[in-house]
C-alpha cells in the first residue's frame, strides 16, 4: 500500500486576500485542481496597466488513512503560467501570514530549455520568467522533464544538482550540473524547475511536558498521531476534581479549537475533528504513569502532515490579457 495522487490535498489557508492577515492555519477546505479562481481571484484591467505582487498560501496535506508518510518530497512549479504574469514558490511556516513575509525569500520556478540537449551533457542554457526572479542558484535541485503531467508514465524527468554559478544573459540563464544528463531532450517539450526539498511530510508531537504536584508521568510512546485529522495545535490536559487530592480525569483544551472534551488516565483521550472525522491525537492508557492531583497539566503541540506553500504572482506594468491563464505545482516522493 502507498500513497496515491488522491490522498496528497492542498488545502487553503484561514485567510486568502490581499491584506497583511493572508495566510495563517490550514483549513479543511480543499483545493479544486484545474478549477478557475481555485487559489488566485481574476487580474483587473487596472493591476495589468499598473503591475502588481501579491501571495497565497497553501498547505499540501498527506491525507493517509493508514497514516503513511511522505518521504524525501519535493515540490516544484510543473507548468509555469503562458501568460506573461509569473509564479513562484516558496516555504512557509504552519501558521505565518503575509505579514512575516521579507520579500527575500529564495523563490523557486520553472522555465523552458532554450535548445535542445543531448543525453551526458551537463550544462544546459534555461529560457526564465525574469533573471530578477533568480529562481535558479547554485546548489539548488533541478527537474528537466518533457512529460506531458506529472503523471505521465511515457516521457523522461531527471533530477540533478546545480554545481556552480549560474549566469544569465537576459533572462536566459546558464546552469552547470551534475550528475550528467541521462537523456536527450528538446527545447519545444522540456521544462526545467528548481525544486523545494521538504523532506518527510508527517504528523507530529512534541514530547509532553508534565507538570505535577505528585508523581505523574506521561510516554511519549503512547501518543500517536491520525495523518487526516492532526492539525497545528498547542495542546493542554489538564486535571479535574477535588482541589488537592489525587485525580484521574482531565480536560482538553486547544490554543485554537478551545475545549473540545475530556480524557482519563484509566480510558485514555481520543478527542475527535469533526472538520474530518478523525482524531486529533490518540493517547492511549499506557501513556500514563503515577499519581495526578487536581490542577496539573500535560502540554505538548502537534504538527499536520502538511507542508505550507507560499505562491507569488508577479505582474509587469503592462502585462497583456490571456484567459485560461493557470499554473501547475507539482508534488513526488516515496511512501514510507
Amino acid at each position: 500500500m502507498s500513497i496515491v495522487a488522491s490522498e496528497m490535498i492542498w488545502r487553503k489557508s484561514a485567510t486568502n486576500d490581499n491584506t497583511t492577515s493572508n495566510g495563517g492555519r490550514m483549513t479543511k477546505t480543499a483545493i479544486t485542481d484545474d478549477a478557475k479562481n481555485n487559489l488566485w481571484p481574476d487580474v483587473s484591467q487596472a493591476e495589468r496597466s499598473s503591475g502588481s505582487l501579491y501571495y497565497r498560501k497553501a498547505h499540501l496535506h498527506i491525507a493517509n488513512d493508514a497514516d503513511l508518510q511522505l518521504l524525501q518530497s519535493r515540490v516544484f512549479v510543473e507548468t509555469y503560467t503562458p501568460g506573461a504574469d509569473a509564479i513562484t514558490i516558496f516555504l512557509g511556516t504552519a501558521t505565518d501570514t503575509e505579514a512575516s513575509i521579507s520579500g527575500a525569500e529564495q523563490q523557486y520556478g520553472c522555465g523552458s530549455l532554450n535548445a535542445d540537449v543531448l543525453a551526458a551533457v551537463t550544462t544546459i542554457d534555461i529560457f526564465t520568467e525574469g533573471s530578477a526572479l533568480a529562481y535558479f542558484v547554485n546548489g539548488m535541485l533541478i527537474r528537466i522533464s518533457d512529460k506531458t503531467d506529472v503523471n505521465d508514465a511515457v516521457n523522461n524527468e531527471e533530477y540533478v544538482t546545480i554545481d556552480s554559478a549560474v549566469t544569465y544573459v537576459g533572462d536566459v540563464a546558464t546552469v552547470t550540473f551534475t550528475p550528467a544528463l541521462a537523456n536527450g531532450y528538446t527545447a519545444a517539450a522540456t521544462r526545467v524547475a528548481s525544486v523545494i526539498q521538504a523532506g518527510t511530510i508527517e504528523s507530529t508531537a512534541t514530547a509532553p511536558v508534565v507538570t505535577t504536584a505528585l508523581s505523574g508521568t506521561v510516554d511519549s510512546a503512547y501518543l500517536t498521531m491520525d495523518s487526516i485529522g492532526s492539525v497545528e495545535q498547542n495542546w493542554t490536559l489538564t486535571f479535574t476534581g477535588t482541589a488537592g487530592q489525587s485525580t484521574t480525569t482531565f480536560d482538553i483544551l486547544g490554543d485554537t479549537v478551545g475545549s473540545i472534551g475530556s480524557g482519563t488516565t484509566s480510558g485514555g483521550a481520543t478527542p475527535t475533528n469533526t472538520d474530518f472525522s478523525k482524531p486529533y491525537f490518540v493517547m492511549t492508557s499506557a501513556a500514563f504513569g503515577g499519581v495526578f492531583q487536581t490542577g496539573d497539566t500535560i502540554t505538548f503541540t502537534t504538527t499536520p502532515a502538511a507542508i505550507p506553500v507560499w505562491q507569488k504572482r508577479t505582474i509587469a506594468a503592462g502585462t497583456a490579457s490571456l484567459s485560461n491563464n493557470k499554473v501547475i505545482i507539482g508534488v513526488d516522493g516515496e511512501s514510507a
